[in-house]
């Protein structure tokens, strides 16, 4: 039938219920219920009534009945669907068309009317509104999809598959073939298919007069022209109608003349010339009108649209002389044309006369105006502009009143007026003026007086605002929207408002819906540009800028482009000198300079960056050579706060007294700079002043300085410092008032006042002032609001913290420190899943950021591109994220250990000792933060034989129970029995371990002549500013194969040894990641083990370190340390009862260690190196403590006291090497060289991660400790 038509429907269905339920719905789709109330009827005989048939059925009864108007009886269907079928979508169907049809049929009419009114994408809210997001049923369908055709965008094709699905549907309807065919109206010229739908559906009674009617609009239309077939076949159906007649004919004549004509060249281009000016297509249009002069340069339409051309150029005289060789042709509109473009040409002078402020020029343009025409109205608006730029108000007003009453549609006429009684705050005239407007006169402005009722909006909300009173501003500025929804300066207004109050995500969505468009055009791209730039979100600024076209970009936009590229590209230097990319930083800052050259302001910000990274020299000659180069004030002033800034007042001052001197040629700001140096140069004076053991002076230099500038607030928070620090806390906070009442919005003075609450223990003005500081502010970023978070955990308000932060998320306040801290804060609360999705969350953000900010195709080659790597604020976010993802995974590691005492520094058989161990670590998340570990140890110890030489028995006497026997035996023939020191067996041990918790499990190694149950519990946490550590545990002694593993005595017949140390410890630290940290620990121990005479251990030790580099990846740090223990019995002999461990009464030493760390991608180690001096004291000690009869036998001997001092060395490195994704090669060799001979160690290890390491290489390293050594 036709390309409109779907395929027919096949066959009806062979199931008679499925057949009567479509019945119903045709018939109620052509709009008679009652013919398809016959076929319910029968479906409800036949249908199960628990079926969804049966309820189908009921739920199609019930619509029918309400669209026969049987309300009463359709409640009664109603209640019957909800009994019998409750939960049935159908109710839902229902339930609406009663809305419909009462409580909602006010606001179906309104939806309707704003249709019939031609305004559809209100309509379409009204109608989207009332449906409820759902598409409607049955005829109200038709009117909905006629409402979406109208949209912009895809509106249209939705609209026409919607219809066409209908169609095919409800073959038999002409309503829905009639609707399809009227929505192609919308988009001449119409397809063949279409006015051959209309021929068909006007041989139908039903249908006629709609078909007809939308036939002839198709034929008259505009740019439709149809063939001349469809008007013969109309007139067959209408032969009366002369206007479709008359224009049959015209197209006929029309179409032969334009067959002649558009053979020729000429007369092709003189046609594309008119529609290129009616496109404003001025450069395409004058190349036309070249290539047509040669044959039309004497044609009336070719010097009409020259001088068109020419009035739209502005050239008026050739416009005037172009319609002069037409008037010489001939004709009647030349003599008018000709006046318009004399008359067009004053009011553009006058135009531009008043725009460049020439007052008496434009005065002389409009009289010229004025005497060729002295009641237009055009001309009584350029003496109303003219009046009103010379404050004469009241005349302005007259004029403006007079131009509207001569042309009542005047747009301008009606902006004018009404700006200028909202330029005096008369907002009540303004609104009484355009409320008295007749609806006429309203219609008859049309876009006009909407404008107008937005701008008298637009400025009561912008009052509302400069007052503070943002709630009150919102409806205000939301109206001006709701009367320009493509405004975007309107919307910016409103978007700046709703951030203020605290509703950012709507404000930036109100601006993406115009930016995001396709074809945005750049005045949306740029509100929506500096909106996000004040919300902190450069990436997205920048590449929302980028889609302006270069040739479209006004010196605001270019110039906010350049800003936020410069704090991009910044941003990503700083990010890669932190990572230690130090020479990809500079080459962005080069290229940066390069592209800046010129632009002082700018070359500032990059100075600053140098200087950050570490060259000073090089900030300082780029701004020397642009104050050369372009010696202004603002360049002046910003390399004399760049030498303050590198302290070199030497320099800073001769510039500052040069500058103070012709302070009467600085702007406002620029003074207000002056100042603001002149106080940083003596905060610098008072500093240096300190730093040299002067504070008196410092203060007076201050005070002084106060004196010259009372208001300064850098002074003021600088004295507000010093009295904080000096604990004055009220005086501090009068200083800081002092501040804020000068300038209320000084956020940085009030974060200080509250730090002065918060010393004073003020805490409910403490309270009170983070309330106000977290209130949502422009200019209150995310870095910022998370200062004032720090606060608030400061002072306890935990779950305030977490509410903030909700509530900066909900936000769209990307920061990545705002995910960073609420991942932080989840897993607090033990929530390492939500902090995962947090963390994830925050790099997403940050992610799509980056994309958006990619150049597109058109911008690839802009100068100032975006730059896609993370900046330094990411980094944090990336590292949590990875260490949590690395708590989270599984981890194995094995390794193979030495610890290694040789014969030179210890007693074959005795002292001397190689330990072989093989560790293994499985960790294992577990729930919360923590993860369980098992640990399984192979452990083999040697110490040797006894050197059983004859002229050894001094060395052999002294183990085990050799001088007992040896009254009996020589020396050699009792110490032979002891034969072969070594000992093997196997450790484990299990437990888990948090940040905040460990507790653990396991036994030394079964096998050994002496194995215990080792284990114990740490807690750490912080404490105010310290960090703690509380620790009960018991553990072994590892000094030597005696006190590790034990021995069997022969003699004796008994073991003895496995030395465990159980006890309480404790450790105390600061470390605030600045130049230095402070360590301490405490312990008390019980010593004990299987025939070992019992000992105590009291320990304190400490010491202070300082980081002489502390980069990201290198870090140097030297410090000073002090140990300290004392023994109550000396045990470190090897007879039997001894100990085997060193063990002397006093020890104190002191050492100097100097450490150096370094890492790169695939590396990370460390080399440490120490000297100790140290002084012992060793009591006299039995040979046999724990067995009298032992002592006895060997005459009562004794290990001789001793004291003395002593100096040891150690030398340590370590290191780890990423050898694959999920695999890591570790090793350290730990050498000591003192008096008591500890043992040396050399280690290796590799671990092993399933699914990759998620985090680079642990900075410094972190060996793996066997579970001996915990």
């Amino acid at each position: 039938m036709s390309l409109l038509l779907a395929p027919a429907r096949g066959a009806e269905t062979a199931d008679p219920a499925q057949a009567l339920l479509e019945q119903a719905r045709q018939w109620q789709f052509l709009e008679r219920p009652l013919d398809g109330q016959h076929a319910l009827d029968q479906l409800l005989r036949i249908a199960q009534p628990a079926s969804n048939l049966h309820a189908e059925a009921l739920t199609l009864q019930a619509l029918g009945q309400l669209q026969s108007r049987q309300t009463e009886q359709a409640r009664r269907t109603l209640a019957r669907l909800r009994a019998q079928h409750p939960g049935y979508a159908g109710i839902a169907r229902v339930e609406r068309m009663f809305r419909l049809r009462g409580a909602d049929s006010a606001a179906l009419l309104r939806a309707r009317a704003l249709f019939q009114a031609g305004r559809a994408q209100e309509a379409y809210a009204a109608f989207d509104k009332l449906y409820q997001g759902s598409p409607p049923e049955g005829p109200l369908a038709l009117e909905y999809w006629q409402v979406v055709a109208r949209l912009p965008g895809d509106g249209w094709s939705r609209a026409q598959t919607e219809l066409k699905r209908l169609r095919a549907a409800h073959p038999t309807s002409h309503r829905v073939r009639a609707v399809l065919a009227s929505i192609y109206l919308l988009h001449p010229p119409l397809p063949q298919a279409v006015l051959d739908e209309l021929q068909d559906l006007s041989g139908f009674d039903d249908s006629r007069g709609e078909a007809m009617a939308l036939w002839r609009r198709a034929l008259l239309q505009e740019g439709g022209n149809p063939p001349q077939a469809s008007y013969r076949q109309y007139l067959q159906r209408a032969p009366d109608d002369q206007t479709v007649r008359s224009r049959m004919a015209e197209s006929d004549a029309r179409q032969r003349r334009q067959r002649e004509q558009l053979a020729d060249p000429g007369y092709r281009a003189l046609l594309a010339a008119g529609r290129q000016l009616d496109a404003n297509q001025l450069g395409a249009a004058e190349q036309s009108l070249r290539l047509a002069a040669a044959r039309y340069g004497r044609d009336p339409q070719y010097l009409r649209s020259l001088g068109r051309l020419r009035e739209k150029q502005g050239r008026y005289a050739d416009a005037a002389e172009a319609y002069r060789r037409g008037q010489a042709l001939g004709g009647d509109d030349w003599r008018q044309r000709l006046a318009d473009a004399r008359f067009g040409e004053a009011l553009a002078g006058a135009r531009e006369a008043m725009d460049r402020q020439d007052w008496p020029q434009a005065r002389a343009w409009i009289e010229s105006a004025r005497q060729l025409r002295a009641d237009d109205a055009d001309v009584l608006l350029a003496e109303a502009d003219w009046q009103a730029a010379q404050r004469n108000l009241p005349a302005a007003r007259d004029y403006y009143w007079l131009a509207l009453r001569r042309k009542p549609d005047s747009g301008r006429a009606l902006g004018g007026l009404t700006a200028l009684y909202l330029e005096q705050g008369k907002y009540e005239d303004a609104d009484h003026l355009l409320a008295a407007m007749p609806m006429k006169q309203r219609a008859a402005l049309g876009d006009a007086y909407r404008s107008a009722e937005a701008q008298a909006a637009r400025a009561r909300g912008d009052a509302l605002r400069d007052k503070g009173q943002t709630e009150q501003a919102v409806p205000y500025l939301r109206q001006a929207v709701s009367l320009q929804p493509r405004n975007p300066w309107n919307r910016y207004a409103l978007a700046g408002a709703l951030l203020a109050a605290g509703q950012g995500a709507e404000g930036k969505a109100l601006l993406g819906e115009l930016a995001d468009e396709p074809s945005a055009d750049p005045d949306s791209l740029y509100a929506y540009a500096l909106f996000l730039s004040s919300r902190g979100e450069g990436p997205a600024a920048l590449a929302a800028l980028e889609k302006i076209p270069e040739a479209s970009r006004t010196p605001g936009m270019a110039a906010l482009q350049r800003r936020a590229w410069l704090k991009q590209t910044l941003a990503l230097a700083d990010a890669e000198s932190a990572r230690g990319e130090g020479w990809r930083a500079r080459r962005r800052l080069e290229e940066a300079e390069a592209r800046l050259a010129g632009d002082g302001a700018l070359l500032a910000d990059v100075a600053r960056a140098w200087q950050r990274m570490g060259d000073p020299d090089r900030a300082r000659t780029l701004m020397r050579d642009a104050c050369l180069a372009q010696p202004t004030a603002d360049n002046e002033l910003a390399y004399a706060g760049l030498l303050l800034d590198q302290k070199r007042l030497a320099e800073a001052e001769p510039a500052l007294a040069a500058l103070a001197r012709n302070g009467q040629r600085l702007s406002a700001g620029q003074r207000q700079t002056l100042k603001d140096l002149l106080a940083g140069q003596a905060l610098i004076r008072a500093e240096q002043a300190r730093a040299a053991g002067q504070p008196r002076q410092a203060d007076d230099i201050l005070r002084q300085a106060a004196l010259a500038a009372p208001d300064n607030p850098r002074l003021l928070r600088a004295l507000a410092e010093g009295d904080m620090a000096s604990g004055r806390w009220d005086a501090a906070r009068g200083r800081l008032d002092k501040i804020l009442a000068a300038r209320p919005d000084d956020d940085e003075a009030r974060l200080a006042l509250l730090d002065a609450d918060i010393g004073a223990g003020r805490l409910g003005a403490a309270r009170s002032g983070a309330d106000l500081l977290s209130q949502p502010k422009p200019g209150r970023d995310a870095d910022f609001m998370l200062r004032v978070l720090s606060r608030m955990a400061a002072l306890g308000d935990a779950d305030r913290v977490d509410s903030e932060l909700a509530r900066l998320r909900a936000e769209e306040l990307s920061a990545p420190g705002v995910y960073l801290l609420a991942g932080e804060r989840a897993q607090a609360h033990g929530q390492p899943q939500q902090a995962q999705a947090l963390y994830r969350e925050g790099l997403e953000a940050s992610a799509r950021q980056a994309a958006a900010a990619q150049p597109s195709a058109e911008t690839a080659d802009s100068p100032l591109r975006q730059l896609p790597q993370a900046d330094a604020k990411e980094e944090g976010l990336h590292r949590a994220y990875a260490e949590l993802l690395d708590k989270q995974s599984w981890k194995a590691w094995q390794g193979i250990d030495l610890l290694y005492r040789g014969p030179s520094d210890g007693t074959p058989g005795a002292s001397q000792m190689t330990l072989w161990q093989t560790p293994l670590l499985l960790e294992k998340a577990a729930p919360g933060n923590g993860h369980y570990f098992f640990r399984g140890e192979a452990g083999s110890v040697s110490a040797g034989s006894l050197d059983l030489g004859p002229g050894n028995d001094y060395t052999l006497n002294r183990f085990g129970s050799v001088a007992a026997c040896a009254p009996s035996a020589s020396p050699q023939a009792c110490a032979a029995a002891y034969g072969a020191q070594r000992a093997r067996g196997v450790a484990l041990g299990g437990g888990y371990e948090s940040d905040d918790w460990r507790f653990d499990i396991g036994v030394t190694p079964l096998g050994f002549p002496v194995s215990n149950i080792v284990g114990g519990a740490r807690r750490t946490g912080d404490l105010g500013p310290f960090g703690y550590k509380l620790a009960l545990a018991r553990r072994p002694l590892t000094s030597s194969l005696l006190s590790y593993a034990g021995v069997r005595d022969p003699y004796a017949g008994q073991a003895w040894g496995g030395v465990v140390a159980t006890g309480l410890g404790g450790g105390l630290g600061y470390d605030k990641g600045g130049s230095f940290g402070v360590w301490s620990n405490f312990a008390y121990q019980q010593l004990s083990g299987e025939n070992v005479d019992s000992n105590r251990k009291l320990t304190a030790m400490g010491g202070v370190y300082w980081r002489v580099v502390d980069e990201p990846d290198r870090l140097i740090t030297a410090g000073v340390n002090t140990v300290n223990f004392w023994y109550r019995k000396n045990l470190g002999g090897f007879t039997f009862g001894q100990g085997g461990y060193y063990s002397p009464q006093r020890y104190n030493s002191l050492s100097l260690p100097l450490r150096y760390a370094a890492r790169n991608e695939r590396w990370s180690y460390f080399i440490r190196g120490a000297a100790s001096f140290s002084s012992a004291r060793e009591d006299a000690s039995p040979f046999y403590p724990t067995r009298p009869d032992l002592q006895a036998r060997a005459g009562n001997p004794f290990f001789g006291a001793g004291s003395g001092p002593g100096r040891g060395t150690a030398l340590t490195g370590a290191f780890e090497y990423q050898l694959s994704p999920g695999v890591v090669l570790g090793g350290m060799l730990d050498l000591q060289r003192s008096q008591y001979y500890q043992p040396s160690r050399l280690l290796f290890y590799l671990r092993y991660q399933p699914d990759g390491a998620p985090r680079t290489l642990p900075f410094p390293v972190e060996p793996l400790q066997p579970y001996s050594e915990f």
